[in-house]
């Protein structure tokens, strides 16, 4: 059962709850909280964004072409300047990119990790997951090297990767399946990646299920998954099973527990060993107790077709609605324990554009985070809206 807040949409009402919340001023246009910053991105398609943990820097991965080659920049997040060298073709204002990524690989997601300073990219059409090391002169990132490249299952739509960037997991929508993949280094540099195992999502070849994973988080020595067609989240235990007792068959990484959630989830994410799952067709959060045990324990209403999640793993969860059956684009802001909700609805950068908006992040800025969104209505649109402020205590 739901339990339903109400929704606040009056102008009035919207501002004095944003000035409860310590957000920054933000401007309101005819429809919406209108952008107050956008990071400019050559008008081309934006497949994903990821910021470095202190939240200096923003790195994005561009496709271009017909053959869809993909650029990786990275810019400042405040001054929203872009670093990196001159690389013919790259979007950005001065082609300022750090690397070219050639062929039609149509990446969904991008994750940095910040011990290796490493992205991982992962090709949905070409099946291979890409990494790429980024090289930072004086604190700024000058380039990244030319992407190691490792073969995993059909369709990779997300990725996750260990805190030491040794081991990741892509989720193949495709083939219902999970790829362990181990990242071996020379130098401190990726030298190449080996899938250790494959982890079958949808294990009864009798009567197959058809699962359609699309999003996955790791927590501990479990990962968990987020399976769009079969409305379940389900966990992967013994993740980190050193990879020779893997290989000789002494550990195994297995399907663990499965949950129920809302319609066609989407995407999870975390504060502490609570997650949160945006269910895009039911228009609702859930909510999920991972310790003791994986546990479905309640779900709320959120905006109309809500697509992406993102939490400041303190206080704050985050969902975006894309608004295409009902209502418009939102933003619902949601408090940790599900008491609280606000959802605001949101203009694009220009009047009178298209705005749908999917991937969403906060992005740290000294003691506020700002809200990072991806408006996939206009291609090459980044929006920063406003900026929330610490946990009240």
């Amino acid at each position: 059962m739901f339990r339903k807040y109400r929704v606040l949409s009056a102008v009035a009402c919207l501002l004095v709850m944003l000035s409860i919340m310590f957000l920054s001023s933000t401007a309101q246009g005819p429809g919406g909280i209108v952008p107050s910053k956008t990071l400019n991105l050559g008008g081309t398609k934006v497949n994903g964004f990821v910021s470095t943990s202190d939240g200096q820097y923003v790195f994005t991965s561009l496709s271009v072409g017909r053959e869809s080659s993909v650029f990786i920049a990275a810019a400042n997040s405040t001054t929203l300047e872009f670093y990196g060298k001159r690389v013919r073709g790259c979007p950005t204002p001065g082609e300022i990119c750090l690397v070219q990524i050639r062929g039609n690989i149509n990446p969904q997601d991008l994750e940095y990790n910040e011990a290796k300073k490493v992205l991982f990219v992962p090709g949905y059409d070409d099946d291979t997951l890409y990494i790429s090391q980024v090289v930072f002169k004086d604190g700024k990132p000058t380039e990244a090297k030319a992407a190691k490249k490792v073969a995993v299952g059909a369709g990779p739509r997300a990725v996750a990767v260990n805190a030491e960037g040794t081991r990741a997991f892509t989720v193949n929508e495709r083939e219902h399946t999970v790829s362990v993949v181990d990242i071996l280094y020379k130098d401190n540099a990726p030298d190449k990646g080996e899938v250790i195992a494959t982890i079958r999502l949808d294990p009864n070849e009798e009567n197959p299920t058809y699962p359609s994973p699309a999003d996955i988080i790791l927590k501990g020595d479990k990962a968990y998954v987020v399976n769009t067609d079969t409305w379940k989240v389900c966990e992967i235990n013994n993740i980190n099973a050193p990879t020779q007792l893997v290989r000789t068959g002494q550990a195994q990484i297995t399907l663990g527990a499965c949950t129920d959630t809302g319609a066609h989830p989407r995407a999870i994410a975390t504060i502490g060993d609570t997650a949160y799952v945006v269910n895009s067709t039911g228009d609702s959060v859930s909510q999920l107790l991972l310790a003791p045990q994986l546990t479905t324990v309640a779900e709320v209403e959120v905006g109309d077709a809500p697509r992406r999640i993102t939490t400041d793993n303190k206080c704050w969860v985050v969902v975006t609605n894309t608004g295409v059956d009902r209502g418009g684009a939102s933003v619902t802001l949601l408090s940790k324990d599900l008491k609280w909700s606000l959802t605001i609805p949101l203009e694009a950068a220009t009047p009178g554009d298209p705005i749908v908006p999917t991937q969403v992040q906060l992005v740290p800025k000294g003691d506020a985070m700002g809200l990072w969104i991806l408006n996939i209505g206009v291609r090459g649109e980044l929006n920063i809206y406003f900026y929330i402020g610490p946990c009240r205590p």
